[in-house]
């Protein structure tokens, strides 16, 4: 009973100190109040208009860019859904919509050919002027360092770097006229490191920095540049599907085919089956939503954050 007593009038102490704070520093709290008012209301975005503006996305197959195609065709924009396969369910998924602003192109962001004809495409298309490019395609190779080849790093970056730096040589003119955005879709992983991952890790910090190069060199151009960070979706995208679990087994057996004899003896092939189990047990989220509201955010907000 004594201690509930203790605890009753230290809180009836507080509750008093807290009285004596506000009514002696009055000024100083509405001070700050106004002032957390005040960051609330310069937080609050104001949207564009959409008419008239369309959008280039990469990496439409599956996954986010699929359905930030699918979101942003809702909304009124002309939509240009690079896909890789044009065969491929996602691209078939894409044109039964029948929508007449949602146009599926043939985009490998490894081919010059792909991205100068899927520019020619968008230049001759004088529905919408070309208002955003988001940079959404991406694949990952887990492995050591030890364990990945050289080529591999090399086929990894085709894609996750060297693909987007084609795709924003290309399309920056038509950019910059629109004094639009350019979205790359990096990953948490650009900024902190992790094993077995380094392949991933080099290319997405390699396109965080370029990101940030190029929002320098395009301020006095009026043009954004915006980074969308993803964690861990494996579950709401199609990193864990029958394909790519099939193609990142393919790498696996490439790394242990040309592993030296040395390398194989010191971690063994049940390494790297272990590790290629990892990358597909922890889950993630089951919602694109939080990514596709950030790339929508960075389309459309006024001012949208840098990240």
């Amino acid at each position: 009973m004594a201690h509930f007593h203790t605890e009753f009038l230290l809180f009836i102490g507080y509750c008093l100190l807290n009285v004596y704070v506000l009514v002696t520093y009055w000024k100083w709290s509405l001070g700050l109040v106004l002032l957390y008012l005040g960051y609330r209301l310069t937080r609050m975005k104001s949207r564009l208009t959409i008419a008239g503006k369309a959008v280039l996305i990469t990496g439409c197959d599956t996954g986010f860019g699929h359905h930030i195609a699918k979101r942003l065709d809702d909304r009124g924009f002309t939509v240009y859904a690079g896909v890789l396969n044009e065969n491929s369910d996602g691209a078939e998924a894409l044109r039964s919509r029948k929508s007449q602003n949602l146009h599926v192109i043939k985009l490998d962001v490894t081919k010059e050919e792909d991205v100068n004809k899927s520019l020619e495409y968008v230049t001759n298309n004088n529905k919408a002027d070309l208002w955003a490019v988001v940079n959404n395609a991406g694949i990952n190779m887990p492995g050591d360092v030890e364990l990945a080849t050289v080529d591999q790093y090399k086929k990894c970056a085709e894609v996750n770097l060297y693909g987007p730096i084609r795709v924003i040589r290309a399309f920056l003119p038509l950019i910059r006229r629109s004094k639009g955005r350019i979205v790359n879709v990096s990953s948490v992983r650009g900024r902190f490191s992790w094993p077995s991952d380094s392949m991933y890790h080099v290319t997405k910090h390699g396109l965080e920095t370029l990101s940030d190069s190029l929002r320098m060199e395009m301020k006095k151009f009026g043009v954004k540049v915006v980074i969308v960070e993803p964690g861990n979706f494996v579950d709401a995208t199609a990193i864990s599907g029958r394909e790519m679990m099939k193609r990142i087994q393919r790498e696996v057996d490439f790394m242990w085919d040309h592993a030296s004899e040395d390398v194989k003896e010191t971690y063994g092939r049940h390494y790297l089956h272990r590790k290629l189990k990892c990358s597909f047990e922890n889950d993630g989220k089951l919602s694109m939503s939080p990514v596709s509201d950030a790339i929508e955010d960075a389309i459309i907000a006024e001012n949208p954050n840098i990240r």
